[in-house]
């Protein structure tokens, strides 16, 4: 499931990507391969993630984690190891 965020207009344009992206270009996967193997809709959903527009799940995160190769508490931001 897809938790959207609400974003004034001038939030949106100050973002920045986040450790979910980080993660991805660390581990050298590409978003294409990275949203199928997730199991997601498109690629616009995984931006979605990478940017901040969208909070993935639990079981969202627990994927991306086996997928990029670091814990759930660093995707997070609550762990910078």
């Amino acid at each position: 499931m897809i938790n959207l965020i609400s974003h004034t207009d001038n939030e949106f344009y100050n973002m920045k990507p986040t450790r979910l992206r980080d993660a991805r270009l660390a581990a050298l996967i590409a978003q294409n391969t990275a949203w199928s193997k997730l199991g997601l809709s498109g690629l616009r959903d995984l931006r979605a993630y990478e940017w901040g527009v969208e909070m993935p799940d639990d079981d969202m995160y627990q994927k991306m984690s086996e997928l990029y190769g670091k814990s759930v508490k660093y995707l997070k931001g609550e762990l910078d190891v």
